[in-house]
């Protein structure tokens, strides 16, 4: 590559990394192998070589340009910069890739925040550099999704820059479009990376099939991960820190809202079961 391209372009960084990194150290924190496992959340470079051999993994008829997606993934410590082609296989596989770590970070109970642009950038397996990715770098720090303060600034979420989200609305095909929808929240005027609304219990409604009580082992499975989340979030964060202590509060507060879903699909499992026994017929 000799020239800057316009690309979609994620900076990710891992949040409390430095003293997750002196608490293994000091042999008070998780292990090293779990450390490690943790940062390769984010992937390798080896990615590109995996979209060379099977192409977009995300909606893989939508249009690219490359096979690979032109796609990249540089680490650098604690934070990790993605960029890929500007095509819809290029943005829906990008945001997915960045959704997938953001998930593994949070089955960790580690937060992490960042913001997905598109610019130009020059990036190979040795150089990183360019506007866009500057653009990005810059506004992590001031991500606001879901901020409840008017002021707040740096939520422990990966924002989406408008142009992107305008991207996939305009050129996104029907899968592109339903896997982002997927994959974000919109709060006000801001649209970021969500991964809490996949921790809820999905189920066929009724039918001859319906058996309430294995529903109410699967969504009971579901209150008790999301419970040890909690927990984990709780383990890591530096209660010291009152900034650290307010990120984690915004992740506390989204597993409670799934809690509250957990409750509220309980009430409705309990209601379909009454229904499936009342019906003509059903043995008491």
């Amino acid at each position: 590559m000799s020239e800057f391209k316009d690309k979609f372009i994620a900076f990710i960084d891992i949040l409390g990394f430095k003293k997750l990194v002196a608490d293994t150290q000091a042999g008070v924190g998780m292990k090293l192998p779990e450390l490690r496992k943790l940062l390769d959340s984010f992937g390798a470079g080896s990615e590109r070589e995996r979209f060379e051999t099977h192409g977009p993994v995300c909606c893989p008829m939508a249009p690219y340009i490359d096979r690979n997606l032109d796609f990249r993934l540089t680490p650098v410590s604690d934070c990790v910069i993605v960029s890929a082609e500007v095509s819809p296989a290029g943005v829906i596989n990008l945001v997915g890739h960045c959704w997938g770590a953001v998930i593994q970070l949070l089955q960790g109970g580690i937060m992490c925040r960042g913001y997905i642009t598109r610019g130009p950038i020059y990036h190979t397996d040795k150089y990183l550099f360019g506007t866009g990715y500057q653009d990005a770098y810059l506004a992590e720090g001031k991500v606001s999704a879901f901020k409840r303060e008017a002021d707040e600034r740096g939520t422990p979420f990966v924002e989406v820059d408008a142009a992107v989200c305008e991207y996939v609305e305009q050129r996104g095909d029907a899968c592109v479009k339903e896997m982002f929808s997927r994959f974000v929240k919109r709060g006000g005027t801001t649209v970021a990376l969500f991964p809490f609304q996949r921790l809820s219990h999905s189920f066929i409604v009724g039918g001859p099939g319906f058996d309430a009580d294995k529903e109410r082992r699967s969504n009971q499975n579901m209150r008790a991960m999301i419970n040890r989340l909690k927990e984990r979030v709780d383990t890591y964060v530096d209660k010291s820190n009152e900034s650290a202590a307010q990120k984690a509060s915004h992740y506390i507060a989204a597993l409670d809202a799934q809690l509250e879903i957990c409750d509220r699909t309980d009430e409705f499992i309990d209601m379909l079961g009454a229904s499936s026994t009342a019906r003509p017929g059903h043995a008491s």
